[in-house]
């Protein structure tokens, strides 16, 4: 359980309680315009997916962690945007008990988001991080499919996906994965700290 907690605290959790947390404001010289145009509250639709594409490039691009970590808040604020009230009280009622540690209320929480609107890919991303530190790999790995089908850019469900694969020894899958997180968060927390020993195992080389 230490390990998964570990694992989890590394490239799930701090994801998780910033958007758990009210939003803070960014400063002016690292906000970037896209970061300031008004969050699609719809889950799908063409102005949410200009936004995000508008976002990812420029967290690609960005030059500082300041700046990357301003991109990413603002693409996870669109990722939890569900459309619907209902969803958005349920997701942030999981959050709150996920930041807490309280993993079975919050698998109620996210079972409920996944059964209510499976066309939520924060919904099927979150409760994947349950499944994980239940030790249940498949329904996992599953979660992050669903998650991964909807929303084939979630760096974090793809990170999720490099963590489960390394606990089961698939290195080399494991480094793809880290790999293609980072390709779109240069920022990733950790990702690059991940990559290193995998890099040796698989291909006796660093970074």
């Amino acid at each position: 359980m230490r390990f998964r907690l570990l694992s989890l605290s590394v490239l799930f959790l701090p994801a998780v309680l910033a958007a758990a947390a009210p939003p803070c404001a960014a400063s002016p010289s690292t906000e970037t315009p896209a970061a300031r145009e008004p969050v699609p509250r719809n889950s799908t639709g063409d102005a949410r997916n200009a936004l995000l594409g508008k976002l990812f490039a420029q967290l690609a691009a960005a030059k500082t962690e300041e700046e990357g970590r301003a991109l990413e808040r603002a693409i996870q604020s669109i990722w939890l945007a569900s459309g619907s009230p209902s969803i958005d009280l349920l997701m942030s009622r999981g959050l709150d008990a996920l930041g807490e540690q309280n993993f079975e209320r919050a698998y109620f929480y996210f079972d409920e988001v996944v059964t209510l609107a499976p066309g939520f890919a924060e919904g099927w991303n979150k409760r994947a991080a349950i499944q994980y530190i239940r030790e249940d790999y498949a329904a996992a790995l599953h979660d992050l499919e669903q998650a991964l089908r909807l929303e084939p850019r979630h760096y974090e469900a793809i990170a999720g996906l490099g963590v489960i694969l390394e606990e089961l020894g698939d290195k080399k899958g494991a480094l793809e994965a880290y790999r293609r997180a980072l390709a779109l968060d240069p920022w990733l927390r950790d990702g690059k700290i991940r990559i290193a020993p995998l890099e040796l195992e698989v291909e006796g080389r660093g970074i």
